[in-house]
C-alpha cells in the first residue's frame, strides 16, 4: 500500500473531528487498495475488487471492512499482526495460521446465523470469546457459587416509566426551552481536540502519536447543516467540509478528497448541531425502554430510530439517548450500527452543561469507540457564539 492510500485509509472520521493529517496508521489500513479506493464511489464497492485475497467476506461494502476487523479484534482482545503480517503492502497474505482459523469461524458464525435467526448477527464473535482468543468452554468450580444464576433488571415490574414527551419535556425545560433553542441559526466555537494515542509495537513504517496530543479546533456551524472544522494538528491545518450534500478533507499537504459513504454519516452528524434542540423531528420512532445508570446518575434510556427515506450506507442504526432522572440533561448517546458480525457501538457522553445565549449546551464532549485508543476523543469548547454571522462559501470544496 503506498502512502497516499495507507494516509486515505488514517483519515477515516468515526464521529470525532480527529483526523491523522496524512500519517499512516497501524490497525487501519488493513487490507491493500488501489488508488482508486479513496474515493466514495469505490468504498461503496465490494471489497473483493478493491483488496487482494478476499474470500469470506465476499460482497461486504469496501467501507465496512475497516469496521469489521474492529469487531473481530475486540472480540479476540488482540491487534491486527495476530492473524495478519501488518506490514504495509501484506496484509492480504496468508502466512499465519489464525487467518485461515479466522476464515473458518466467520463461516460457522454465518452458518449458524442463517440456519436459526434468519441470517440476523445474533451470534456473534464476541458471543464466545468476549476478549480472548480461546473462549472458556468450561466453567470454573466455583462459578455457580460466586455468580447469581439470574441478574436483577435494571428496571423492575413495579417501576413505572414516563412516557416519551413527559423524558423530552423535562429536557427541554432543563436547557432554557425549545423556543429559545429554535432561534439558533448558527454557532461559531472554538475548541480543543484531546486526540487518543495509537501503541507502536514495533511494526515498521508506524507512526506514534503522542499520548494527550492536542489540536486547537475553530468549528464554523450553520444551520440546517453546513459544516467547517479547521485544525491546527502539529504537521498542519487540516480542513474538514461539509456543505449539506458531500463532503471533502483537506490535508496540510494541499490535497483534497471526496469523503468516503462511511465518513460522509458521521460528517454529517456532526454537522447537524441542532440535533438536540428537535429530537421529535429527528427521530421517526421513539419509545422509553427503562432505567439504568450512568456513574452515579440514574437515567431513563429511550430508544429512537432515525427518520430517514432510506437506510445509511454503514448499515440499519439503533440510537439510544440516556436522560438524567433529576436534571432531565442528555448524558449519552449510543449509536448502535448493524453489520454482517454484530453491532458496532459509538458513544457520545455529554458532560458541563452552560448556558450560551439562554440555551444549555455540554462544553466536555467525549466520544467513543470498540477502537478507542486510535479513535476516541475529547472535545473541550473554549468559546462559543450563536447567530454570529457565516458566508456561506466557508462550506464549498476547498
Amino acid at each position: 500500500m503506498n502512502k497516499r492510500t495507507a494516509a486515505t485509509l488514517s483519515i477515516i472520521v468515526l464521529g470525532s473531528l480527529a483526523l491523522h493529517a496524512g500519517r499512516p496508521a497501524h490497525g487501519r489500513a488493513l487490507i491493500d487498495a488501489p488508488e482508486s479506493a479513496t474515493s466514495r464511489t469505490a468504498q461503496d464497492r465490494p471489497a473483493e475488487e478493491l483488496s487482494k485475497n478476499i474470500q469470506v467476506l465476499k460482497g461486504l461494502p469496501a467501507s465496512r471492512m475497516l469496521t469489521v476487523m474492529h469487531l473481530m479484534r475486540t472480540a479476540l482482545g488482540v491487534r491486527c499482526d495476530y492473524c495478519h503480517i501488518a506490514e504495509f503492502g501484506k496484509y492480504w497474505m496468508d502466512d499465519k495460521p489464525p487467518k485461515q482459523v479466522a476464515r473458518r469461524m466467520i463461516t460457522m458464525v454465518s452458518e449458524l446465523n442463517k440456519a436459526n435467526f434468519g441470517g440476523r448477527p445474533v451470534v456473534t464473535c464476541n458471543t464466545c470469546h468476549r476478549g480472548q482468543t480461546k473462549p472458556a468452554a468450561v466453567p470454573p468450580i466455583l462459578q455457580g457459587e460466586v455468580s447469581p444464576t439470574s441478574e436483577e433488571p435494571r428496571t423492575k415490574a413495579s417501576d413505572t416509566l414516563p412516557i416519551v414527551d413527559q423524558v423530552l419535556e423535562k429536557y427541554y425545560r432543563a436547557i432554557g426551552g425549545q423556543a429559545a433553542a429554535q432561534k439558533i441559526t448558527s454557532r461559531v466555537s472554538k475548541l480543543s481536540l484531546l486526540r487518543g494515542k495509537l501503541v507502536n509495537a514495533g511494526t515498521p513504517n508506524v507512526a506514534m502519536i503522542p499520548r494527550g496530543e492536542t489540536w486547537a479546533v475553530d468549528l464554523y456551524q450553520k444551520a440546517p447543516n453546513n459544516y467547517l472544522a479547521v485544525m491546527n494538528s502539529p504537521n498542519g491545518t487540516v480542513y474538514q467540509v461539509f456543505n449539506g450534500t458531500t463532503g471533502w478533507l483537506k490535508t496540510p499537504d494541499g490535497r483534497s478528497r471526496e469523503v468516503s459513504s462511511g465518513e460522509l454519516a458521521r460528517l454529517a452528524r456532526q454537522a447537524d448541531f441542532l440535533w438536540p434542540y428537535r429530537l421529535k423531528e429527528k427521530y421517526s420512532q421513539m419509545s422509553v425502554t427503562g432505567k439504568e445508570k450512568i456513574d452515579d446518575h440514574e437515567v431513563f434510556v429511550i430508544e429512537a430510530t432515525e427518520a430517514s427515506t432510506s437506510p445509511p450506507a454503514s448499515g440499519h442504526q439503533t440510537t439510544r439517548l440516556f436522560f438524567d432522572l433529576k436534571t432531565g440533561l442528555l448524558l449519552r448517546r449510543t449509536i448502535l450500527t448493524e453489520t454482517p458480525f454484530g453491532l458496532d457501538p459509538e458513544q457520545t457522553d455529554f458532560q458541563d452543561y452552560k448556558e450560551v445565549s439562554g440555551v444549555k449546551m455540554p462544553f466536555t464532549v467525549i466520544v467513543s469507540y470498540l477502537d478507542d485508543k486510535t479513535y476516541g476523543t475529547t472535545r473541550k469548547y473554549i468559546e462559543v457564539k450563536h447567530n454570529a454571522p457565516i458566508d456561506d462559501a466557508k462550506f464549498e470544496k476547498p
